[in-house]
């Protein structure tokens, strides 16, 4: 799975994983980042999510990073949002409207300083995009943007691969674990089953979905 896999899903307009409303999850963990007013949360492959109007709402500045230009731009659009565009190097474009900033381009050319002093972050999507061999180099990237201290909402999945190919990919508990040791302690948050909410899963022959949420404190 290469980046243009992600830009044909976003052309084609194949976007199974966008929701319309803020996820439950932020909503009822959002205080566990122990972010105060103005504080920056990194939003990793954020999407066109209404996630992002969501933290900002809350007093949050938002930090989201996205490889398709199309989604970015949509964010903006759809939620009537000015913007202000510039290009930052060769490899990266900031969009920004108040509080809220999308850098456009790869995940691992953003730098801690394009994260203006994030110390939390929300991943509600990202990992689960990821095949296997992505996985690990994300959490790295992960543990060399946010410093000491910072905390990260994820949310994930559990299902039987066999029973259909990602993404969302099924990341379990114990490889979030696995993967982030380490350089993240990793705390159990919730689970629930999932299916009656997922039905593209389902569609494609699923018949159990956990889909739960973690906390991440980096070491």
């Amino acid at each position: 799975m290469d980046k243009q896999f992600w830009i044909n899903r976003w052309e084609k307009n194949e976007l199974g994983w966008h929701m319309t409303s803020e996820h439950p999850y932020l909503r009822r963990f959002f205080s566990r980042l122990q972010t105060g007013p103005g504080e920056r949360v990194f939003v990793p492959l954020c999407g066109k999510s209404p996630d992002l109007l969501w933290l900002a709402r809350q007093g949050a500045g938002v930090v989201g990073v996205e490889l398709s230009r199309q989604g970015v731009e949509a964010f903006f659009a759809e939620n009537r949002l000015a913007v202000t565009r510039q290009e930052v190097g060769a490899e990266l474009s900031h969009y920004r409207s108040g509080e809220i900033e999308v850098f456009c381009g790869d995940l691992f050319a953003i730098s801690r300083d394009h994260l203006g002093g994030a110390r939390a972050a929300y991943d509600r999507g990202s990992l689960v995009a990821l095949p296997p061999a992505m996985r690990g180099p994300y959490a790295a990237r992960m543990a060399e943007l946010l410093p000491s201290g910072s905390r990260v909402l994820l949310v994930s999945y559990d299902y039987d691969q066999q029973q259909a190919a990602g993404p969302p990919f099924a990341v379990p508990i114990a490889q979030i674990r696995e993967l982030f040791h380490p350089a993240f302690a990793v705390e159990l948050l919730a689970e629930e089953d999932a299916l009656p909410t997922h039905q593209g899963l389902q569609q494609r022959g699923v018949t159990k979905l956990t889909e739960f949420a973690c906390l991440l404190i980096r070491q």
